[in-house]
């Protein structure tokens, strides 16, 4: 009874996989007498990756290979091969349990099929020719019979390679070319134009498609981020050509009649300056009429909370060693905002509306609290920070007074941690007030 139950027990398992093994060996006539086995067999490598075949599974094969002959191939012959399991082990260094496992994999693939003898032996033997005269192992066939399949796979298989190539050459270029008007944005200080936010898109995009091999969804994402990349320039375009034609009107505002450069010496006498309390009537940096008929609100605020020139000094030592004489006037402190402007690429127009906004002086106090706080990281573009305090001061929300205060106390904390860390260091803007007390002391003992 239990034979009659399990009549197959012990023998090699027939499955679907088996069956279509079989049936490729079964369409095998030979190859072409151009093709040797070699041809056959790179054929197969090609089309390997493509078709997710294993490496071990190629390795096994190409071993196959070496046991069979150009006669093997011919029609009315069919490639068989009968090294035993224990043999393959060996060459290949594996277990023989492992060259079972991989002999199944590559059946099931239908790269191979097995023709057993009567007792399950494999053997075989050849004629003085080497024409096979009888054989039972491994049989080869299938890989012949679909020589034709493996080369179209290897040939859409490159062809799809050199288009994914291609698109991801255009997405490389497309992120590239962000980048560069994204530096752009940051160099011209364009805030209008959000080019972050098209970068962090784009590196996504590039990230998310890493290792792809759809075709389809590779391009519709490539075209996407070529679109908005065009998009991008053509905004920084037009954002370049405004911020030039500002520049030019600024340039033009030089050859007005009665416009005067503001220079900043050791003692300035401009012919269109008021070395009192009041401030220059012209600027360098463009025409703005720097006499207020009155007051505005931060000039007033700067008032009622002691802000001077002198003081000034002490809120920012390192940037404004012009003032630290007691008697410096307004104007002084004018050409010092300006100066410091141009030097940290602070735009012309921001510095004009900063003064029609806050009145010159409440514009000059506030070119030197950001330039402070650039210089201490706690700002990244001065002339961005400009305009937002030119913002507040519009509707009233500006206290600039106690900013000077606090960057006042933060410079005096600098200045203790200093000379607790090294008992001789001192901030800069202290050493130059000592330096200039110490030559004031020399002139009077000469005089």
């Amino acid at each position: 009874m239990t034979h009659a139950l399990r009549p197959g027990a012990g023998l090699r398992k027939y499955d679907q996989a088996a069956a279509t093994a079989d049936a490729f060996a079964a369409k095998f006539d030979g190859v072409d007498l151009s093709l040797s086995p070699g041809k056959v067999l790179i054929a197969l490598k090609r089309a390997a990756s493509y078709e997710r075949i294993p490496l071990r599974v190629i390795t096994l094969i190409d071993l196959l290979f070496s046991w069979t002959k150009p006669q093997d191939w011919m029609p009315g012959s069919t490639p068989v091969v009968w090294p035993s399991n224990a043999l393959l082990a060996e060459k290949l260094g594996v277990g023989v349990r492992q060259v079972q496992n991989i002999l199944k994999q590559a059946q099931q693939l239908g790269l191979i099929a097995f023709r057993d003898s009567p007792n399950g032996h494999r053997g075989g033997q050849r004629a003085a020719n080497g024409a096979l005269r009888w054989a039972y192992g491994i049989v080869l066939a299938p890989i012949g019979a679909r020589y034709r399949e493996f080369v179209e796979i290897a040939e859409r298989g490159a062809a799809k390679d050199k288009e994914l190539e291609v698109l991801n050459r255009r997405l490389k270029a497309c992120r590239r070319k962000v980048r560069e008007l994204a530096q752009t944005v940051v160099d011209r200080d364009l805030l209008h134009v959000d080019g972050d936010r098209e970068l962090a898109l784009v590196h996504m995009a590039a990230a998310q498609l890493k290792g792809s091999r759809d075709p389809d969804l590779l391009r519709s994402c490539v075209e996407q981020m070529e679109e908005r990349e065009k998009a991008l320039a053509e905004e920084v375009r037009l954002a370049l050509t405004e911020k030039s034609n500002m520049a030019m009107e600024e340039i033009s505002c030089t050859h007005e009649a009665g416009f005067a450069h503001i220079t900043t010496t050791n003692q300035i006498q401009s012919a269109k300056a008021v070395t009192g309390s009041g401030s220059a009537e012209s600027s360098s940096r463009g025409s703005v009429t720097l006499r207020s008929a009155e007051e505005s609100l931060v000039e007033k605020d700067l008032a009622i909370h002691g802000v001077t020139p002198s003081f000034l000094a002490e809120v920012a030592p390192d940037i404004c060693a012009d003032l630290l004489h007691d008697d410096r006037p307004w104007g002084v402190v004018v050409a010092t905002a300006e100066r410091l402007s141009a030097q940290h690429q602070i735009p012309a127009h921001a510095w004009r509306e900063a003064c029609r906004v806050m009145g010159v002086r409440g514009a000059a106090a506030s070119v030197i609290a950001t330039i402070q706080k650039f210089r201490s990281g706690d700002v990244r573009k001065p002339g961005a920070y400009l305009r937002g305090m030119s913002e507040k001061a519009a509707k009233g929300e500006l206290h600039l007074g106690r900013t000077m205060h606090g960057l006042k106390e933060a410079n005096r904390a600098l200045a203790v941690r200093c000379m607790e860390t090294t008992a001789t260091a001192r901030p800069i803007g202290a050493l130059l007030r000592s330096l200039d007390g110490t030559a004031q002391g020399m002139l009077r003992r000469h005089t």
